[in-house]
């Protein structure tokens, strides 16, 4: 006699996946354009120091 086996899925582990994916890859583009801003920051004033 065969073993019949029944397996549910569940989609919503993989939605609240894909949530913390999407999350992590937002917060990881914000820190990378603050850092962009903050090494930029001491060159931009120095071209106004200079421009003065």
């Amino acid at each position: 006699m065969a073993n019949i086996t029944i397996t549910e899925t569940r989609v919503e582990p993989r939605k609240r996946s894909a949530l913390k994916k999407t999350l992590w890859f937002i917060a990881l583009w914000g820190v990378g354009v603050a850092g962009t801003m903050l090494l930029a920051l001491p060159f931009k004033l120095l071209i106004q120091a200079a421009a003065r």
